[in-house]
This record gives C-alpha cells, sequence and structure tokens, in this order.
C-alpha cells in the first residue's frame, strides 16, 4: 500500500487529501477526482461568487427557484440544523455577516479598518423556507438570504469521502481546512491522527486526536478576525443578536460520525458559550474538547476514547 497527498487551495482554506491504495495511479485519478468535487461544490455553495448557485438563489428571494440536488439536500441539512441546536445555528445570517464587515472573502479583508453597521435580529426566518423535494425547488422570504459557511464544508468533506471510498481507496484523510472525515486504513499499521490547533498559539498542537473512521471539525473564533470601527470581529455570528459573538470560548472540537454534523455542532457550542455549549453537546451525545479564552481545555462526553495527546490545560 502507499498514500498519495493531495494539496490545494479551496473553499477559503488549506485542504489535504491523504489517500491509501494499491498503486500510484489509482491514487492519482481519486485525488483529481476529489479535487474537482471541492471546486464543483465551492462553485455551488460560495458567497463570494455573484454565479453561485447559492447567490443565484438569494437574487430571487421571494420566488420558487430550482437549485441542483447537492444545494437542495444542503440547505435542508442546514434547516434541520436549525432545529436541532434549537437555533444556535442559522443559516439565513449573510447580510449580519456582510454587516459586520465580511463582506468579501477573507483572504481579500487584509488588516484595513471595515465599517460596521448596527444589524436589527428579530425572529429568525429559517422555518418559513419553504422546500418542494418534487422539484428540487427553494422558496426563500422576501428579504431572506442564507450563508451555508458553517455546514458547506463538513458536507464537503463527507461528500469527498465517499467517492474516495466508493472509487476504490483503502482509507482516506479528507481535510477541508479543518474539516476533517477519514475511513479505512492508512500504510503501516497506523491510525488517522488528527492534531487540533493551540488557538492561543497557531501552530501548536494542543492535542492530537485518533480515529478509524468517522470526522473532527474545529470552529474556532481567533484565525478569521478583522478590525471594524467598533473594534475586532470575527466570522461566527450569534443569531439572537445578528452581531459577532461574544462567547468566553476561542474554539472548539468535535468527533462526529460526520463532517458535516461536527461542523454544526463546533460551531454551534462556540456561540453557545462553555456552559450552554457543552449542554447542546452532552445532549446530542457528542465528544469534543471546549478551549476558553482562560486556556482551560474542557472534556465533552467520551473523548478521552480518541484523545492520545495534550498539551495545554487538562483535558
Amino acid at each position: 500500500m502507499i498514500e498519495a497527498v493531495r494539496s490545494f487551495g479551496a473553499m477559503g482554506s488549506d485542504c489535504t487529501l491523504t489517500i491509501t491504495v494499491d498503486d500510484r495511479s489509482l491514487g492519482d485519478r481519486l485525488a483529481s477526482r476529489a479535487e474537482a468535487l471541492v471546486r464543483q461544490l465551492e462553485s455551488l455553495w460560495t458567497r463570494f461568487r455573484a454565479d453561485s448557485e447559492l447567490m443565484v438563489l438569494n437574487d430571487h428571494a421571494g420566488e420558487d427557484w430550482g437549485v441542483s440536488p447537492d444545494t437542495f439536500a444542503l440547505i435542508g441539512a442546514a434547516i434541520h440544523a436549525h432545529q436541532i441546536t434549537n437555533g444556535i445555528f442559522d443559516p439565513t445570517l449573510l447580510d449580519a455577516l456582510i454587516a459586520a464587515g465580511y463582506n468579501r472573502s477573507f483572504e481579500q479583508l487584509g488588516s484595513g479598518l471595515i465599517a460596521a453597521a448596527p444589524l436589527g435580529r428579530g425572529a429568525s426566518p429559517v422555518n418559513a423556507i419553504e422546500l418542494d423535494a418534487e422539484r428540487n425547488f427553494v422558496t426563500l422570504p422576501v428579504g431572506v438570504h442564507l450563508d451555508l459557511g458553517g455546514i458547506a464544508k463538513g458536507r464537503a468533506a463527507d461528500l469527498v469521502a465517499q467517492l474516495l471510498e466508493n472509487g476504490g481507496a483503502i482509507g482516506a484523510c479528507v481535510d477541508l481546512g479543518g474539516d476533517i472525515a477519514v475511513f479505512g486504513d492508512r500504510i503501516d499499521d497506523q491510525r488517522w491522527a488528527i492534531a487540533v490547533d493551540d488557538p492561543a498559539q497557531p501552530g501548536v498542537d494542543l492535542a492530537v486526536l485518533v480515529l478509524d473512521r468517522g470526522a473532527v471539525a474545529t470552529s474556532s473564533r481567533v484565525k478569521r478576525q478583522w478590525q471594524t470601527s467598533e473594534g475586532s470581529a470575527h466570522h461566527l455570528v450569534d443569531p439572537r443578536t445578528g452581531r459577532p459573538a461574544v462567547t468566553d470560548l476561542l474554539a472548539v472540537s468535535v468527533v462526529a460520525a460526520d463532517a458535516m454534523w461536527a461542523e454544526v455542532y463546533a460551531k454551534g457550542a462556540l456561540i453557545a458559550g462553555s456552559t450552554a455549549g457543552a449542554t447542546l453537546l452532552e445532549g446530542a451525545g457528542l465528544s469534543a474538547l471546549l478551549i476558553t479564552e482562560l486556556g482551560e481545555v474542557r472534556s465533552i462526553g467520551a473523548i478521552d476514547q480518541f484523545l492520545v495527546q495534550t498539551t495545554t490545560g487538562h483535558p
């Protein structure tokens, strides 16, 4: 067995595919197919391209609008995520993100001053979104615009892992900017090891998690920050306020069966804060690490069965 490795940039992230195969040519073919799938999904779901399927749908709020099966399924999952997290995950916050200053891709924000504007936030319109499964039609309420950034990369990681497994890979680790799905065997009887970055010391491992099949996703408010006229802002908007979340957590890493749900719950727990976030994760039966702004590391669920190393705090 050998490992084929492919690295590329997509979805605003550094992506790496590590694929266990019997021969190099199969690994190269699978890696090319997987990268192409990531780019295809990005073209559907990004909010930073006016011609993406997501943004075209947003432009037609108030109308019955047909979308691809992948986009229809993702929007349905986002609505379900809103329901099972008691509203803390909300895909209708695009306007709030733009008002907070996140009005273009993070690479283009730089360190310049971005004006922030207050945005009132009433009841979430998520439950008013209409889905027609027979035609793959979506009807957004007038004035409602979707951002799928809190679920799309996880879903993409799951779809890529499925493609690789169906294509004959013996095993793989799909890492789309920290949304990670793994399955099968590594070479030399190794297990898939996933490093959790220390949010207080970027580039330093806080912990290492190992698993044979499943997913890990990390949400952090440290990496994607920028300056506004009102001070620092980050990309995690609290749906209760319509503003960047005020939370005592710096980062949350969640282990789940699917990367999509690991991403949803990591984001939800971080926005909710350490107390409510722990309750959310425990209610879902998930395992996680919560890292507070004081540098404390809190274990949730059965995380110890995945944990092989910690360097800060006490799990």
